[in-house]
């Protein structure tokens, strides 16, 4: 009977996920299982620690790659700290998900690397105080939930009026802390254009390349989900050296980083810990991603 390597993630037919299982089943003697997180049961009894799916143990498993979306960190932090306590190698540490889910704790954790440029970046604990806090940037703004995802749960406000009611808004249904941050602009001119970034992806120690994100018309946000444009990048050395470091700094292993550039010199705007990466595919039809993330789990394993 094959041994298993489990992917988790809250959906089965989600794409990754679904290339990922195929890329498994490919290997001779090992066979792919999905394991939906919601559904994984920890069990702490030291020293015989497990996890069970299904009512079976988890401990044959070969190894584990997380896919956790973000309404599942807080089970999915609990899953992978688990499996770790299992030491079932996995491509996602739960301190890497813990640091870069929360997009302010991401920005705390990388904001002292030499050479980092980040957008300038405030954290507000309630709606009291927004009208001379909101004094401390240009406008327009964006404001943000800390864990947005594919551009979601990000709101451009073009004045203080709009920020204001933004922000009242949001500390209506929920008391959590959100960002306000600076808008960058790609270019200087004043004629309106569409925005853009770049996407780098990185496996391990590897960077397996980057794409350029071109915002849709009428849209500013340049998530593929939203309908940005994709195409190939090349990253310049000095860029390749401060994504190494990002790495290095968070201890993540698979990772989806998002550089913006300005006329003052390249921005970091997100570390992604579980990134999609069907656009890249399209961009790098010869560079198979999945292969990639299960290729440098099996490094590990054989450690």
């Amino acid at each position: 009977m094959p041994r298993q390597i489990g992917v988790l993630s809250k959906n089965k037919d989600y794409w990754p996920t679904m290339q990922l299982l195929k890329e498994i089943n490919k290997r001779d003697k090992v066979a792919g299982v999905h394991l939906s997180t919601a559904y994984i049961f920890s069990l702490i009894d030291s020293p015989k620690n497990d996890a069970l799916f299904a009512n079976q143990s988890l401990k044959p498993l070969l190894g584990a790659i997380p896919r956790i979306g973000r309404t599942q960190t807080e089970i999915g932090l609990l899953c992978i700290k688990q499996l770790e306590l299992m030491k079932i190698p996995t491509t996602l540490s739960a301190e890497a998900l813990f640091l870069s889910r929360d997009k302010f704790r991401c920005y705390q954790t990388i904001s002292n690397i030499p050479g980092i440029n980040l957008p300038k970046t405030l954290l507000i604990n309630n709606s009291y105080q927004a009208d001379e806090l909101l004094e401390l940037f240009k406008f327009p703004i964006v404001i943000k939930i800390r864990d947005s995802t594919k551009g979601s749960g990000t709101i451009l406000c073009p004045s203080k009026q709009v920020a204001k009611e933004v922000i009242e808004s949001l500390f209506l249904r929920a008391s959590t802390p959100i960002m306000i941050q600076e808008y960058l602009k790609n270019t200087t001119s004043h004629k309106m254009t569409r925005s853009e970034d770049i996407r780098v992806f990185c496996v391990g120690e590897e960077i397996i390349g980057g794409m350029k994100r071109v915002a849709s018309e009428r849209e500013w946000r340049t998530n593929f989900a939203q309908g940005a444009v994709c195409e190939s990048f090349e990253l310049e050395h000095e860029e390749e050296e401060l994504i190494h470091k990002i790495v290095k700094r968070i201890g993540i292993e698979v990772a989806g980083i998002d550089l913006y550039p300005t006329p003052q010199g390249m921005y970091v705007l997100e570390v992604n810990a579980c990134p999609g990466w069907k656009a890249f595919q399209e961009v790098h039809p010869k560079i198979n991603v999945a292969k990639k993330i299960i290729d440098y789990l099996i490094t590990k394993i054989r450690v």
